[in-house]
């Protein structure tokens, strides 16, 4: 039987479904913002007055705002994690694949402020996503390890903590105005001790130029 060709997709319809999903980016957008601002007593007046639409377009795109704020939450972490993932062909090194979007993380404060603001704000959304990114580090270290550039005896413990420290060192440089971004690298150099990486190598990954990404 021959395949049922697909519908073609009228140029009114493609037109439709790219300015919605425009209007819904630039919500999650707006909303990101005045989350970094208002925080847990934010209300659906305020991030539909801060995005100049009625709160009647809010619920056309999601059901309450306990919807929205956790879209919003996500899309930060994609719209990190693709920005970090391009430069991942300028690290020759398998080791720096590993250690560079560990700093990038540390580092969002600089790189992704609105983002990392409500990261701290809502830390009971941000642990929900924690585990996808334990289970991307934790294949990475696994293929390390089999490659015999880490020790490393359980790839997903191994994650586990290097990710808490990464995201209480998140915390820190977020909510201490004294923080240092050269504490920050500490921390991570910290933690490489514990896949077996020695002082002497921590130290390079860790103090080598890091490549600039924008928000």
């Amino acid at each position: 039987m021959p395949a049922r060709a697909k519908k073609a997709v009228s140029p009114d319809k493609g037109r439709k479904a790219a300015y919605v999903l425009r209007n819904r980016e630039a919500l999650l957008r707006s909303t990101q913002e005045v989350l970094a601002v208002k925080g847990q007593a934010v209300t659906i007046e305020d991030i539909a007055d801060h995005a100049q639409v009625a709160v009647s377009t809010i619920y056309k795109h999601f059901s309450d705002k306990e919807a929205l704020i956790s879209a919003t939450m996500l899309w930060g972490f994609a719209e990190w994690m693709t920005q970090v993932q391009t430069l991942g062909d300028d690290w020759t090194d398998p080791l720096e694949k590993l250690v560079m979007p560990m700093r990038h993380f540390v580092r969002v404060k600089s790189t992704h402020p609105h983002h990392a603001r409500n990261m701290v704000n809502f830390l009971e959304i941000t642990t929900q996503f924690i585990p996808v990114l334990e289970s991307e580090l934790s294949e990475h270290i696994q293929e390390l390890a089999k490659a015999k550039l880490l020790v490393c005896d359980d790839p997903d413990v191994a994650a586990r903590n290097l990710q808490a420290v990464l995201l209480s060192t998140v915390v820190n440089q977020v909510t201490d105005k004294k923080a240092k971004v050269e504490d920050a690298d500490a921390s991570i150099r910290v933690a490489l001790r514990m896949v077996g990486i020695s002082e002497a190598k921590a130290r390079k990954l860790t103090e080598s130029k890091i490549p600039d990404i924008k928000a």
